[in-house]
């Protein structure tokens, strides 16, 4: 058998094959976009088995009905290629079987245990921590890290991707050495740099959050849209609790909306960062309704509970209730749809954020406050990252402040200013709470520390000059 770049055996692979199969593999784990190629030899391929395999796991990861009914096209063929292939490569078919079916279970599961096996497949372990990430399984994206380190140490991909692991496991100390590591062997790595803005987003690190990704943005330029507009949405994030809103919407504006808007990833990255705007107190003028231009077509997709949800409240912000009453009733069905492994996430998690989601963007703040509370010791099944689902967290609380119920609004902003000492606007809801409450005295203080904050944000960035 011939050998990939990575050590690897690959049945009825020539020279050719070998090389488009590294390159592919080289160009996912950097987050490239040059993936043309690869999918048009794919489609002529006859022979080897990881061609038909490795283009079904980048169309699924499109999470649209187009993406799904190309991966069932690629694996049929792959299925008629089984002669000569190894044992690998038929541990991969099974995974990408797994997943085409919709049970991302035992994908997941198939995928761990090829990594296990075989340490230097790199594909496989970005495609085991990618599931996990969607369940929101911080550990196995910390133990797919942990094999894959241990088995390569001198590659820059591999360090990015454990670091995102001991980010979510909230190692941050740990996650911000592995991602300097994969630095320090090239600095092109924007998976690295994402996990670096992850580690400072976490501690409220927000100066240091600005200069760090400005230093990198210049290496972004040949990520596909997703990386793009997701370093730009961290820095954006930073931007918002350094209250300079003006820069973050101007980023909304040039950078984070507007590279791919049929993509799931971007849609979700856009609803997100208008939301905390508006939670900032930010006019977004008519954003939202060419925002949900593109979300309104996906209202019975369900392909990932995550960007359903961000869809949904898009929506709800736009003002199209027909179309929000159509995906509450979809959710429901999905709901009772769902397998056992993805239960909680679907009955105890989407439905009650969903609706709640809803009633926040129509000002029905009691009904948000309860049902997105219901949903909230699931929130974690739902995917993506700490930072991502912070967004619910804050519309959360947004409606309990909102509510007026006090005492749960004043428990959560205590538990945030613990975790970020130096965002000026938690200080500032906490003088508003302190203040219904009675507290006067602890208002005062909040107020106070919430404009010394302020005046050294204006200070360090009148002294640096930089801008977004």
């Amino acid at each position: 058998m011939a050998r990939d770049g990575q050590g690897l055996e690959l049945g009825n692979a020539d020279e050719g094959a070998v090389a488009a199969l590294d390159f592919v593999t080289q160009e996912w784990l950097g987050f490239g976009k040059r993936f043309a190629d690869f999918m048009a030899a794919a489609d002529r391929e006859e022979k080897c088995l990881m061609f038909p395999l490795v283009a079904a796991s980048l169309v699924l990861t499109m999470y649209s009905p187009e993406g799904q009914a190309a991966a069932k096209r690629y694996l049929s063929r792959a299925q008629q290629m089984t002669p000569g292939a190894g044992a690998r490569e038929r541990a991969w078919l099974g995974a990408i079987e797994f997943w085409v079916e919709g049970d991302t279970d035992r994908s997941l599961q198939q995928f761990r245990r090829i990594v296990s096996e075989w340490p230097r497949d790199l594909l496989a372990g970005k495609l085991a921590q990618l599931l996990a990430f969607n369940r929101g399984e911080a550990e196995t994206l910390l133990d797919v890290g942990e094999k894959l380190v241990a088995a390569n140490p001198d590659n820059r991909f591999v360090w990015g991707m454990y670091a995102f692991g001991l980010e979510e496991c909230n190692r941050l100390d740990e996650a911000e050495a592995a991602a300097r590591k994969s630095l320090a062997l090239d600095r092109n790595d924007p998976w690295a740099h994402h996990a670096i803005a992850h580690c400072f987003e976490a501690r409220g690190r927000l100066l240091e959050g600005v200069t760090f990704l400005n230093s990198v943005s210049d290496t972004w330029a040949d990520c596909n849209s997703f990386m793009q507009t997701h370093n730009w949405w961290h820095l954006a994030l930073f931007l918002i609790d350094l209250d300079r809103t003006d820069e973050a919407l101007a980023l909304y504006d040039d950078r984070v909306w507007g590279v791919w808007k049929e993509f799931c990833e971007d849609q979700a990255n856009a609803v997100s960062l208008l939301a905390r705007l508006e939670l900032r107190g930010v006019d977004v003028g008519a954003r939202w309704t060419d925002l949900a231009t593109y979300l309104k077509p996906r209202l019975n997709e369900h392909l990932s509970a995550f960007h359903d949800v961000h869809y949904l409240y898009g929506l709800a912000r736009a003002g199209d209730r027909s179309a929000v009453t159509e995906m509450l009733a979809s959710l429901e069905d999905r709901a009772g749809r769902a397998r056992p492994f993805e239960r909680e996430t679907w009955a105890d998690c989407v439905v009650p954020l969903a609706h709640g989601l809803a009633a926040h963007a129509s000002g029905d703040m009691a009904t948000a406050a309860r049902l997105i509370g219901q949903a909230m010791p699931h929130l974690r099944t739902l995917g993506g990252s700490i930072a991502q689902r912070a967004l619910f967290g804050a519309i959360h609380l947004d409606a309990l402040t909102r509510a007026g119920w006090n005492d749960a609004a004043l428990a959560i902003l205590q538990a945030d200013e613990r975790e970020r000492p130096g965002v000026a606007a938690t200080k500032r809801a906490l003088a508003d709470v302190y203040r219904k409450v009675g507290r006067t005295e602890q208002a005062l203080a909040a107020e106070y520390q919430a404009e010394q904050l302020a005046r050294q944000y204006r200070a360090a960035h009148t002294r640096t000059g930089e801008a977004a």
